[in-house]
């Protein structure tokens, strides 16, 4: 189908006619294709993130902490990202849409996820020299047939095409599914688990890394590592959702 029919809106309206659009959340018919695609119910239950939260990993602070600051979490192990940011909270709506989109391919939500970062990314991120998603090891790109990382990076940013680069942050080894996972876990799970195919490349770049869910930030944190041992001057991380604590 040509981009000029994509764009014209009597042709959309037929299509969301032919083919009803559904809600990312429930499932509802919905009547336009337009993102978001929630309906009203399942899209009021959509949190963003806002202050206050840790200035350094995001991590949502009680309300009288006022606009934030470092959480004790991060004052005691300092990361070796300089900040992490998410758009939402991984709960309900945008919990189901994100793991159909990552588990079952289902990709019609990445126009959504788009308009999210649209309607609420963090002004605090700098302009990032490279955008690197999170990568996947190949075995586990194989079986699901894409990195959603870089699908999201994509999404994310349309105009940063030259600044993407997936091949640059490699997973060495596979590692163990970690739902379920204490941070501890996690952290033994993904140790030595990245490398970079061309090290110099980021040497006194900021880096922006980008991933589908912060749950424990451990997966961020490796990777950060390596960036940084490479001589990257600022590593920022940027997820769709992040898991309530």
């Amino acid at each position: 189908m040509s981009a000029a029919a994509n764009s014209n809106p009597w042709w959309q309206a037929c299509l969301d006619l032919l083919f009803p659009p559904l809600c990312l959340g429930c499932g509802t018919c919905l009547g336009s294709s337009r993102p978001p695609l929630f309906c009203p119910g399942c899209q009021e239950k959509i949190i963003p993130l806002a202050p206050p939260f840790c200035t350094c990993c995001g991590r949502p602070l009680p309300a009288a902490a006022g606009q934030g600051h470092i959480c004790g979490r991060c004052l005691t192990k300092p990361p070796a990202f300089t900040m992490a940011r998410a758009l939402v909270l991984y709960d309900g709506p945008i919990a189901e849409a994100i793991h159909r989109f990552k588990y079952q391919g289902e990709t019609a939500g990445l126009a959504t996820f788009a308009h999210l970062n649209t309607m609420a990314a963090p002004a605090v991120l700098s302009a990032p020299d490279l955008i690197l998603p999170v990568p996947l090891h190949p075995k586990r790109l194989r079986q699901r047939g894409f990195n959603q990382a870089q699908r999201l990076a994509a999404a994310f940013f349309p105009n940063g095409r030259e600044r993407l680069r997936s091949e640059l942050l490699l997973r060495t080894r596979p590692t163990a599914p970690q739902t379920g996972m204490s941070g501890g876990e996690r952290r033994r799970n993904l140790r030595r688990a990245f490398a970079l195919s061309r090290p110099g490349l980021v040497r006194n770049r900021r880096i922006l890394l980008v991933d589908d869910v912060y749950t424990t930030g451990s997966t961020v944190n490796e990777c950060a590592k390596v960036l940084r041992r490479a001589g990257a001057t600022a590593v920022e991380v940027l997820t769709l959702a992040r898991v309530r604590e």
